[in-house]
């Protein structure tokens, strides 16, 4: 009886805990997305071990450059892509993501309007025919 109790007391401590990751992965998001978020706190948040809130701080305008231009090296492809998308990325991160291998990423810069011309021109050419249309619809070639 004994074992019996301790096994679901166990239990009980385990849903406890997925409960508390959870409710901090939510308050996570909820700052990493909002918009008046401080640079400091979303710069924190781009060292965060779940994809999705460097997810959300990539995308967010007040994370700072250091932090998007880690962002843009990221493992995870929707990371980098919101990077790719965000209007506040610098040019030469813009550049690099050009050529990511992923083709959202390549079809992100090629909207931003952030990107150099160059890099939009060299878009158009891009093997993915969605990338070339997003550089051209970009209306800036």
């Amino acid at each position: 009886m004994g074992e019996k109790k301790h096994h679901e007391e166990k239990k009980h401590e385990e849903m406890a805990q997925e409960e508390r990751k959870q409710l901090i992965s939510g308050s996570k998001w909820v700052i990493a997305t909002n918009p008046d978020m401080p640079a400091e706190t979303l710069y924190g948040l781009s060292n965060d071990p779940d994809w999705m809130i460097r997810s959300a701080a990539a995308k967010n305008r007040n994370t700072p450059k250091e932090a998007l231009k880690k962002l843009a090296m990221d493992s995870e492809w929707q990371v980098r892509n919101n990077v790719a998308g965000n209007p506040n990325t610098p040019q030469e991160i813009l550049d690099k993501l050009a050529n990511d291998k992923d083709w959202l990423v390549r079809s992100n810069v090629a909207r931003n309007p952030q990107a150099k011309i160059e890099t939009v021109r060299k878009l158009v050419e891009d093997r993915k025919f969605t990338v070339s249309k997003s550089a051209i619809e970009s209306g800036r070639v």
